[in-house]
């Protein structure tokens, strides 16, 4: 076993452990992304159970991404989300079955798309101050001059 294997998977715990909602996201769509590139490299080498391993994992998580996406309160942007997860969702199932590159790369081109915009958003929350520095009489205090 690799000795910093351990300490490996205890960072991207604490990572996952700390990190805000939008930085998750990011990573499950880096994951789902990767997932689809290993097995898109799988297929040039004829390694049909790497593939397979691949594209379940990147299914997984798109499941993931679907199961946790709350339609109701995300609008018209959730009821979007939600057919574009259930495409690529599709997609990967009908890629792993076929074993075809190409309807691999139409998934992955899409994720990565989705990721993007994610990217923006987060980095467009960051850039944003906390709420309490946007009412200006949430930094006032109150002083007694009463001795």
């Amino acid at each position: 076993m690799n000795p910093y294997a351990k300490t490996t998977k205890a960072y991207k715990q604490a990572a996952v452990n700390t990190d805000d909602q939008g930085t998750l996201i990011l990573m499950l769509y880096d994951g789902a992304i990767r997932f689809c590139k290993t097995a898109q490299h799988r297929m040039t080498l004829n390694d049909l159970e790497g593939v397979h391993n691949n594209l379940v994992r990147s299914k997984d998580i798109v499941a993931e991404l679907l199961a946790s996406l709350n339609v109701e309160a995300a609008g018209e942007l959730g009821k979007n989300l939600k057919e574009l997860y259930t495409f690529v969702f599709n997609k990967l199932i009908d890629a792993n079955v076929k074993k075809d590159m190409k309807i691999v790369q139409e998934a992955l081109l899409i994720l990565e798309e989705m990721r993007e915009g994610w990217r923006h958003v987060v980095n467009q929350n960051k850039k944003q101050p906390p709420a309490a520095h946007l009412d200006p009489r949430a930094a006032v205090k109150t002083v007694n001059l009463k001795g």
